[in-house]
């Protein structure tokens, strides 16, 4: 397992800091009004961390996944709704790099708008965002949308028309363009899961303000409504649905590489500020500061495993995945049980961290309330989460296919 970093990743996590100290003096406020941070967007497009996993040679970063987990989890340490809102734009950037490297090769799904997006990406500063979630969607079958929909798209002359809704559109408040996917009847393919690029102001994409949670709120991941959106032949990808192919496995390696590594920030975050907040701090009538107490001893040694081991088992997984061979292949036992350890063990360092604070963590002011509150999203957030990823697991443990039947209800 890496423990030290190259040149190019100890640049990638500078940027990220750099970025996180700024952003971190307006998070509060951000939570507080809901609104989204356009500010710190424009500031990610001026460093060229929207452009991180654009390969190096179109002028991006050339960044691999072990990299954006490196960086994605110092971003969150300061700021983690915008950390989550940046990794879904980056989500959609890898699949697009990946798959430009794959058509070099001759391999992979064929798009041909793909070296210039990529190019838009480092030239034109464009912005992804990703509204593949579908409310009506047993996540786990459509793979959050990714593989199955009930967003549906009918044959027109030159392209495609599509309606329906899309659920959890992170980035949608600054994105140039969108990935999405629909259902597409084909009468002799059968059913087909389109994957759609199109510009955000495509005539009849509606995006919704309709994001009032309790996590990750400057977010604003709101909905998509595609009402008789129109998508050119040539902007869409048709692959059957409830398939498990390359895209799936890209997809995978990408989603395990940069969601668990914020939640992983945000879970660091909490644990130093619940110790500085002990540390120094004596309550009457003991002579001794707080960090003597045995309780918070006891905190600090369970925090600290449970970071260092959902740290250690994140990278290990990860790293291997910097080659596109493993990426572009099913990984999902490995990959699912890092999601599951370390999504899980970052809400069990938060809410530890909330015990050693205690009751002053519950007011508005104290950043611990906003992290309590954030990392509640980490045991929903898809597309391992919850139960339904365990199973997905158990399958794939079994040497049972992604999709099969019997299922139990």
């Amino acid at each position: 397992m890496q423990t030290k970093l190259t040149e190019r990743q100890q640049r990638f996590v500078n940027m990220a800091a750099s970025h996180a100290d700024d952003f971190k003096t307006r998070v509060a406020q951000h939570d507080q009004e809901s609104s989204f941070p356009h500010e710190n967007v424009d500031a990610m497009k001026a460093s060229g961390y929207s452009a991180l996993i654009v390969p190096e040679e179109l002028g991006g970063g050339g960044a691999t996944p072990l990299d954006i987990a490196l960086a994605q989890e110092r971003l969150a340490y300061g700021d983690l709704p915008m950390a989550i809102a940046v990794n879904m734009h980056h989500i959609a950037v890898a699949l697009i790099a990946d798959l430009w490297w794959l058509n070099k090769h001759g391999e992979g799904l064929k798009l041909n708008a793909i070296e210039p997006m990529l190019k838009a990406l480092v030239n034109d500063k464009i912005i992804f965002a990703g509204p593949v979630s579908d409310p009506k969607m047993n996540s786990s079958i459509g793979f959050a949308g990714v593989n199955d929909t009930t967003r549906q798209a009918k044959k027109v002359t030159g392209g495609y028309v599509i309606n329906g809704r899309s659920g959890f559109g992170t980035m949608s408040a600054c994105a140039d363009y969108l990935l999405t996917t629909a259902r597409y009847n084909d009468p002799e393919k059968g059913p087909q899961c389109l994957l759609c690029f199109l510009p955000t102001n495509t005539k009849g994409v509606q995006i919704q303000n309709n994001w009032d949670t309790m996590s990750i709120r400057s977010s604003c991941s709101n909905d998509v409504v595609w009402d008789n959106v129109f998508i050119s032949e040539k902007a869409a990808v048709p692959r059957p649905v409830q398939t498990w192919d390359t895209l799936s496995n890209i997809t995978s390696s990408w989603w395990v590489a940069s969601g668990p590594a914020c939640y992983l920030g945000l879970a660091q975050a909490a644990r130093d500020y619940a110790m500085t907040w002990v540390s120094g701090r004596t309550q009457e009538p003991f002579d001794q500061p707080m960090t003597y107490y045995p309780g918070n001893q006891l905190l600090a040694a369970e925090m600290e495993i449970g970071l260092r081991s959902a740290r250690a088992m994140l990278h290990q997984t990860i790293a291997s995945h910097d080659d596109i061979t493993t990426r572009s292949q099913d990984d999902l036992v490995n990959l699912i049980s890092c999601f599951q350890f370390v999504m899980e063990s970052c809400v069990q360092v938060v809410d530890k961290a909330m015990r050693m604070v205690g009751g002053a963590a519950l007011f508005k002011k104290n950043p611990l309330e906003q992290m309590y509150r954030d990392v509640r999203a980490a045991i929903i957030h898809q597309p391992f989460a919850g139960t339904e990823g365990k199973a997905l697991l158990g399958r794939r443990a079994f040497g049972l296919p992604v999709y099969g039947m019997p299922r139990f209800v």
